[in-house]
């Protein structure tokens, strides 16, 4: 089990040049993907989100060609930022400069010589519980009345993102995209994750979807990575309910698959307990060791104890009978 489902879904899937070139190409201006020649589409490597936000936003950059209209080649590196939080960032157009500043960095430090920088493209996939209710434009973020920044509008920073808001997207304008059938499965199941049961309950209507996505080159392996999403993001009250319900929507078909995934899913999950039941024995453990040693323990010790992970536990206890001080055993 992953803790970062929402990742692990969007990153397999959009990875892939074939599902991102057919999202990106559905939300772009027209004018501007008719100039992008996606069968170039390359992904790149390297993520430049914050490691705190890892959770709930996920990146994924690309390049490819892109004509001008005297059919000039030129390069353009495209940035897609998925965010799946319970409510929008007021300041998302600053922090995707922050991590546009990044890539130029990865691009100079590969690049030493360059004196010009590529073009970036960003482009914002977003769900939450509200909906878009921030800026789009960085210059809408900069504190000054509109005639006053009309005077230093060329001395800032002005960029735009373009923005993919899903949250309040049908089901119907979902299916009808112009997307590879499992980028359209693959955004549903985002777009209903926070209500797992609902998403199940729903899945028969999209029978023919995932028909198609079986019938592609890979289906089978998509698939199951979908199944295992669902699985994995799923905490109801009637775990075996829910099993039954998404093997009833799915079809015969996936019937193996599911069963397989949740087997899988539930002995990672007893196999986690039991880790962290020898984690917790250890801790105790150590925690009893240090207060004989060296008395009452002040509440940050026993903190750094309760979240310490299995080698540094290991290393403490080691040290409890031959360091001096306290300090000395959690270095």
């Amino acid at each position: 089990m992953t803790p970062t489902p929402h990742d692990a879904l969007f990153k397999a899937t959009f990875s892939q040049p074939e599902h991102a070139a057919a999202a990106l190409r559905q939300v772009l201006p027209p004018a501007l993907a008719a100039r992008i020649q996606f069968g170039s589409l390359a992904l790149l490597p390297g993520s430049f989100i914050d490691e705190k936000l890892a959770a709930s936003h996920s990146d994924l950059l690309f390049s490819a060609s892109i004509q001008s209209a005297r059919r000039e080649q030129a390069s353009i590196l495209l940035y897609l930022l998925f965010e799946h939080q319970s409510t929008t960032h007021p300041l998302m157009a600053f922090r995707l400069l922050e991590y546009m500043v990044r890539i130029w960095q990865s691009h100079l430090q590969r690049h030493p010589r360059a004196t010009r920088l590529p073009a970036i493209l960003p482009v914002v996939l977003h769900h939450s519980d509200t909906g878009w209710t921030a800026a789009v434009a960085f210059q809408d973020l900069i504190d000054l009345p509109p005639e006053t920044l009309a005077l230093i509008a060329e001395y800032v920073p002005r960029f735009r993102f373009v923005l993919d808001d899903i949250s309040a997207e049908t089901d119907d304008a979902l299916r009808a995209r112009a997307m590879t059938a499992l980028g359209r499965l693959v955004l549903w199941c985002l777009r209903h994750a926070r209500h797992p049961e609902e998403l199940v309950a729903r899945l028969s209507a999209w029978t023919e979807v995932v028909r198609e996505v079986r019938l592609a080159p890979g289906g089978g392996a998509a698939l199951s990575r979908v199944w295992r999403y669902i699985l994995n993001i799923a905490d109801p009250a009637r775990p075996r309910e829910l099993l039954e319900r998404l093997l009833l929507s799915a079809g015969p078909e996936a019937k193996e698959e599911i069963v397989t995934i949740a087997d899988y899913l539930r002995e990672q999950g007893r196999l986690a307990g039991e880790r962290e039941g020898r984690l917790e024995g250890q801790r105790s453990t150590l925690l009893k060791l240090l207060r004989l040693r060296f008395g009452e323990l002040p509440a940050q010790v026993v903190a750094r104890v309760r979240a310490a992970d299995a080698a540094r536990l290991e290393r403490w206890t080691e040290r409890v009978l031959s360091s001096p001080t306290l300090d000395d055993v959690l270095l």
